[in-house]
């Protein structure tokens, strides 16, 4: 390569010499000549670097050149629009919301990012923009996983005059930021029971003012207290399918709602609050649209958001949820969170049913909370359940005897539709003794075929806080025969090792499966189906 240039070079002078009129000095042939062969002898030195780390120069080049050109795309799709397209709301994959608009409350300016500079709201009338639809990329995408936009990352409008007007009101997104990293680390402050943590929600916006907090998904005692031989679900699940519906009823309302003109307004108790709409399209086909209304106490010293969507597509998918979220001036944080939803596997023609929930809260002291719940069924029979609790609290907090600081509850059960069925549950919890941590649980389990033939096993433990430790365990073994086999042993010396005539007893089948779960899905059932392509947007085509 280098040679080739020289030859190149040598060529190029020699043109210039027969060109020019007079023929250059002979003596500044010698300092050309030494300055080229300097340059070939420092190429030849370039050669001799190993072939390895060439290579690790080239790639480094080649990866340093990749990120420049990302950047640059980067840099180019984060830069605003020249000028505002119209909006289109009747094109379902662009997501869409409805805002009111102005400058009496105005946004935060300095909390606005690079996608809000270019959306040119300030220079309309404020006449014409009481209900303005926008393009919804102007708001950050939730990172849970629901639609529309997020409320970690919204500031509230600051209020500059006493009166709001209804033309006079916008509602900006604030600058991005990680869905928890900004939230402060606290919760609302809680009345304590003995079995359950309640958190009181102050989101209030319809008329109808419904209690908004969930009611405990599982009863339960102190680990050490607890019969590890019975679980008492059954209340639980019928509390938790009745807070499903009451949930279900709340989240039809308000999308039944959510076209109201009104995007905003002051309820009777001072609060304000803001209303958007909008609709996405995911990549499945799947059609979502969902309303968020968002909200600040009269004093200003709590923000709050309830978030409802319903989704379907043109066959049989099927989906209704919500999520409330909050945090106020002591630095509380919390949000609640629910979705049923419905769909076909075509490969077998089975239908499925799936509801979860999950309830979370945390204060400045480190303390927090959290519920979830798992449900899913399908049309053959087969079902699966789980749950799962924790709790911990400040390690200075005092406690009674036997009441612990950290806390873990777990079940689950699973049925395979013909009279197979596994069962667990596990318990433990840890309680702060100055200079020690002391820990102890309960755990069980039970497995069984079609056939009543199966296994059901335990254990109970306990740790000291200077490492000493006990246990049990225990199992019986099932065969059909009317004879159980029960064993166990203790780190105590304990042992036993029988057979004992019994009859087995186990839970073949739900007591709560897909049908019952399918005619309590009463709000989910209704929910319309997306029409076909070849019909208008306009007509609603619904479940028969």
């Amino acid at each position: 390569m280098w040679k080739k240039a020289v030859n190149r070079e040598r060529r190029s002078a020699e043109l210039a010499y027969r060109l020019q009129a007079s023929p250059p000095p002979a003596e500044a042939e010698g300092p050309q000549q030494a300055d080229v062969e300097r340059r070939t002898a420092r190429f030849e030195e370039m050669l001799r670097v190993p072939r390895e780390e060439r290579d690790r120069v080239q790639r480094t080049q080649v990866i340093d050149r990749a990120a420049a050109a990302l950047a640059a795309a980067r840099a180019v799709l984060k830069e605003p629009p020249q000028s505002s397209p119209t909006p289109q709301p009747q094109k379902v994959a662009a997501a869409t919301r409805v805002t009111g608009s102005g400058d009496v409350f105005g946004s935060r300016k300095a909390a606005k990012g690079p996608e809000d500079q270019g959306s040119g709201q300030g220079s309309v009338p404020a006449a014409s923009q009481s209900a303005k639809v926008t393009n919804s990329g102007d708001s950050y995408p939730s990172k849970l996983g629901t639609p529309g936009p997020d409320f970690w990352s919204w500031l509230p409008p600051v209020d500059t005059s006493s009166e709001p007007r209804e033309n006079n009101i916008v509602l900006k997104p604030s600058k991005k930021v990680d869905s928890f990293s900004s939230q402060p680390e606290m919760l609302m402050e809680k009345e304590r029971s003995a079995d359950f943590l309640s958190l009181p929600f102050v989101t209030s916006f319809f008329e109808k003012k419904e209690d908004r907090s969930l009611p405990p998904f599982q009863s339960f005692a102190e680990p050490e207290n607890v019969d590890s031989g019975a679980m008492p679900v059954v209340d639980a699940e019928e509390a938790f399918e009745t807070q499903f519906s009451n949930n279900a009823a709340e989240a039809a309302r308000a999308l039944s709602t959510s076209d109201d003109k009104s995007s905003h307004g002051i309820d009777p108790d001072g609060s304000k609050w803001w209303k958007e709409t909008g609709v996405e399209q995911r990549p499945d086909g799947v059609v979502c649209k969902w309303t968020v209304i968002r909200g600040v106490s009269p004093d200003g010293s709590v923000e709050f958001e309830d978030k409802y969507w319903e989704a379907s597509d043109r066959f049989d998918h099927k989906e209704l949820g919500s999520e409330k979220s909050g945090r106020d001036a002591r630095g509380n944080v919390w949000r609640e969170y629910w979705k049923e939803s419905m769909w076909q596997d075509f490969t077998s023609g089975l239908m499925h049913m799936e509801k979860s929930a999950d309830k979370w809260g945390k204060n400045g002291k480190g303390e927090q909370w959290q519920e979830k719940w798992w449900e899913q069924y399908d049309s053959s029979g087969k079902a699966e359940k789980s749950a799962d609790k924790w709790c911990s609290l400040d390690p200075n907090t005092t406690l009674d005897v036997g009441h612990a600081h950290v806390w873990h509850e777990r079940w689950g059960e699973t049925y395979d539709g013909s009279g197979g069925s596994v069962k667990y549950t596990d318990k433990w919890a840890e309680r702060s003794e100055g200079d020690g941590w002391s820990k102890w649980g309960d755990k069980w389990d039970e497995h069984f075929d079609r056939n009543g033939h199966g296994v059901k096993q335990g254990e109970t433990w306990w740790e000291g806080k200077y490492g000493d430790r006990w246990n049990r365990t225990w199992g019986e073994g099932h065969n059909g025969s009317g004879w159980v086999h029960k064993y166990g042993r203790s780190s105590s010396g304990e042992h036993w090792d029988t057979h004992e005539q019994q009859k087995t007893w186990y839970q073949r089948y739900p007591h709560f499966g897909f049908h019952h779960c399918f005619e309590n899905s009463v709000k989910l059932l209704s929910v319309p189906r997306q029409p076909p392509k070849n019909i208008k947007p306009g007509k609603r085509v619904d479940a028969p």
